[in-house]
């Protein structure tokens, strides 16, 4: 990996790079100028079919009713790392994490995990940025990179994602009726998209078509995320998962870390105090 600049936090030079037949310097260069692309054949069924039952059968479902909505017609599970390890080997994806590096970074940790099912009848959403949470003036680094992953085929009938190119690199609102891009996608491809560009879930129209799906944000490491996951899951759940997930949930040393050491450790030693830590009386006896 190759960094832009001599900060380890900037964004990875992906130029060149292609893993498993993807271009992933390409994908990520269409992102960063138009603010979005879009990746076909993204997942395969034996990837998604599993996901896509632990929706089904085996996490909480809340209703949607923000962002224009108030029909409580999509349906959300939100904190998945939490309830289901069904998206564990997703996010550990190569092409997933290499896109990632290459618009915010390699350091960066989970901030959304969302699946959702738009019903039809649902509204369309109004357009919004997703990183509008964070109060820093534009224009600023890129912090989220997102993901939408389509379960079901996304059209403009039942209510395919709006974007507004290139948004991204605007630094005032945008007027909601302004032009947008409805970008229709096959089931298991994929969005990707700039924290600070414009979008916003279309109307599903149908009376009897459901639009599902998987979204993934992806935020930088030394802000603090929108779904809390150092608190939201149980840290005995935290113990089983592979090192790189349990870094992608903030398990990772920023500045002095805890008590001078590597979060991880926390998790099988509890607090740790640093090794070398003495009564003020043994360092006042070495003088």
């Amino acid at each position: 990996m190759r960094t832009q600049n001599n900060s380890p936090y900037a964004p990875v030079d992906q130029t060149a790079v292609v893993i498993e037949g993807l271009d992933i310097g390409a994908e990520v260069a269409k992102v960063h100028a138009q603010g979005y692309t879009v990746v076909e054949r993204f997942l395969t069924p034996e990837i998604m079919d599993p996901i896509r039952e632990a929706f089904d059968t085996e996490v909480p479902i809340t209703e949607m009713r923000f962002l224009g909505s108030t029909t409580g017609n999509t349906w959300r599970s939100h904190n998945l790392l939490a309830k289901t390890r069904a998206i564990d080997e997703l996010l550990l994806n190569p092409r997933l994490r290499a896109i990632v590096a290459g618009v915010i970074g390699k350091y960066c940790q989970i901030n959304i995990a969302t699946m959702f099912n738009t019903l039809a009848g649902e509204y369309k959403q109004d357009l919004h940025q997703d990183d509008g949470l964070w109060p820093i003036p534009r224009p600023h680094p890129s912090f989220l990179c997102n993901l939408l992953i389509a379960f079901d085929d996304f059209t403009i009938e039942n209510g395919a994602t709006h974007v507004v190119p290139h948004s991204h690199t605007w630094t005032k609102p945008v007027d909601q009726n302004i032009e947008s891009v409805q970008v229709e996608m096959k089931s298991g491809s994929v969005l990707f998209w700039e924290g600070g560009l414009w979008h916003g879930g279309g109307a599903n129209r149908t009376t009897d078509q459901e639009r599902m799906g998987l979204f993934i944000s992806h935020l930088v490491s030394y802000l603090r995320p929108s779904d809390l996951q150092l608190v939201s899951v149980p840290r005995e759940v935290v113990r089983e998962m592979p090192h790189k997930l349990q870094r992608l949930l903030g398990y990772y040393p920023f500045g002095n870390g805890v008590d001078g050491r590597d979060p991880l450790d926390t998790l099988h030693d509890g607090i740790v105090v640093h090794p070398d830590a003495r009564p003020a009386e043994h360092w006042r006896s070495l003088r």
